[in-house]
């Protein structure tokens, strides 16, 4: 069975059997290097790294890293198929809280600042709320060796809370324990994505706001539902522009960014079924696309449709920050040559290729290389440092307000946008918070995903 999907990047999900693999490749790990190596050599953009050969003695992670190109910082192995599977379906292992992992200085020591809770899970229930600062978990200060781990273990987990105070002498923050702790179940959950709406009514607007946190449609299309739902009803109440809040939303599927864009991009554009995102792959690749199905391929670009609403906006406002990825990126950029898109806060990540998710059903390996890159449609693509603000705005997760609120930096600069036709320019801070921290589980989540026929 071949299903194609997308990731990290964007990513596609196929199950490829290790007995659809020539044989002869000695060593212990043979059989599934070569299927990693026979993978690699048709599906990886940059397939000219890929030898003609498998070496069977190196295990297969040391192997697929080797035959990547030097500077390819997407692509990933997993040798859990299934896991990984479950966690691009937006089922998550949490509180229901997004974390922001950090750490101050030179130390080792790590804490979270909490981004923003989603509502009705056991963080909300436990009293969590954005802005906290976690400092332990289950009695164990977090340090750069077992922040991961304690993240993401399950069961009933108690929280050793924090506070940051700006020490002027030594011009950083110093973090020291409140004494309070918070208790939250962590485990499997699923997680709307539409965390927040809210609709502003001024003299001459209505602002429709929806803080939207992952491209994801959840099991029998939920979350998709959620989402239109939500734009129906922005819809129905007569909103005459919308902020879209991706601050922190790192990627997803294309089919949903799609829906999504759909109801945003005018309705001539829908109706007309013009070019949202292209796609471009290896040449075998593109040569088999071609030959498969056609110079119309579905695979080789993305349109537009007429979907269950379509708010026939003429401009659209996206809130986002250095966490902003994937799918982020891919609806700013394809929206951008059918209507005013203005964008708000500091520099995207810069994910403009996409990734195909091949498991192998016989080892349980999975492998997500860089497939392919995306661009819209005026041929937009190659943003490696990231997409630039129109209105650089800054915000301290030291100093958070509530998600919506209209003091928020970066919402208020879009209302004073709409509202004004023009921003004051706002000073950006010169110094670093903290040292972000990366979590890999949520890299490998946050990719974009699209859809291929299971035909191919």
């Amino acid at each position: 069975m071949k299903k194609l999907i997308l990731i990290p990047v964007l990513i596609i999900i196929a199950f490829i059997s290790c007995k659809d693999n020539p044989a002869g490749i000695s060593g212990e790990y043979g059989e599934v290097n070569s299927w990693i190596r026979t993978q690699m050599d048709f599906y990886y953009f940059w397939d000219q790294y890929v030898p003609d050969e498998a070496d069977g003695t190196v295990a297969p992670e040391v192997f697929y890293e080797s035959i990547q190109e030097p500077n390819d910082r997407f692509s990933f192995i997993s040798d859990d198929a299934q896991a990984l599977l479950d966690d691009l379906s937006g089922n998550s292992v949490s509180a229901g809280y997004s974390p922001a992992f950090g750490r101050i200085s030179s130390t080792d020591e790590v804490f979270i600042v909490v981004e923003f809770v989603y509502p009705g899970t056991p963080a909300a229930d436990g009293g969590m709320e954005r802005g906290d600062i976690i400092l332990g978990i289950n009695g164990i200060r977090l340090d750069t060796l077992n922040y991961l781990d304690l993240f993401y273990t399950e069961g009933m987990s108690t929280f050793t809370m924090g506070e940051a105070n700006f020490s002027e002498e030594e011009q950083r923050y110093i973090l020291t324990e409140t004494g309070e702790t918070i208790t939250a179940d962590v485990g499997q959950i699923e997680l709307d994505p539409v965390v927040y709406t809210s609709i502003i009514d001024t003299s001459a607007h209505k602002i429709g706001y929806m803080f939207y946190s992952r491209f994801v449609d959840g099991d029998e299309d939920i979350f998709v539902t959620s989402l239109i739902n939500t734009l129906t009803d922005f819809n129905n109440q007569g909103v005459t522009e919308l902020v879209v809040d991706l601050r922190y939303n790192p990627g997803g599927q294309v089919s949903v960014a799609t829906e999504f864009a759909n109801a945003l991009v005018p309705s001539i554009n829908a109706q007309n079924e013009d070019i949202f995102i292209q796609y471009e792959y290896n040449e075998e690749y593109t040569n088999a696309l071609i030959d498969q199905q056609g110079l119309d391929s579905p695979n080789l670009s993305t349109r537009f449709s007429e979907g269950d609403v379509n708010l026939n906006l003429d401009k659209v406002y996206f809130l986002v920050t250095g966490a902003s990825a994937s799918a982020s990126e891919l609806i700013v950029t394809g929206l951008e040559p059918y209507m005013d898109v203005y964008t708000i806060g500091t520099p995207t990540v810069g994910k403009f290729y996409g990734a195909f998710v091949l498991a192998d059903d016989v080892s349980n390996y999975a492998i997500v290389p860089v497939s392919f890159k995306y661009l819209n449609a005026d041929g937009f693509t190659d943003f490696a440092s990231g997409l630039d603000p129109d209105f650089s705005t800054f915000e301290s997760l030291f100093a958070t307000v509530p998600i919506g609120d209209l003091n928020d930096p970066l919402f208020s600069t879009a209302i004073e946008h709409i509202v004004n036709g023009s921003v004051v320019t706002k000073p950006l801070p010169f110094t670093r918070e903290f040292i972000p921290l990366r979590d890999p589980i949520e890299l490998k989540n946050g990719n974009v995903l699209l859809d291929f026929p299971e035909e191919f």
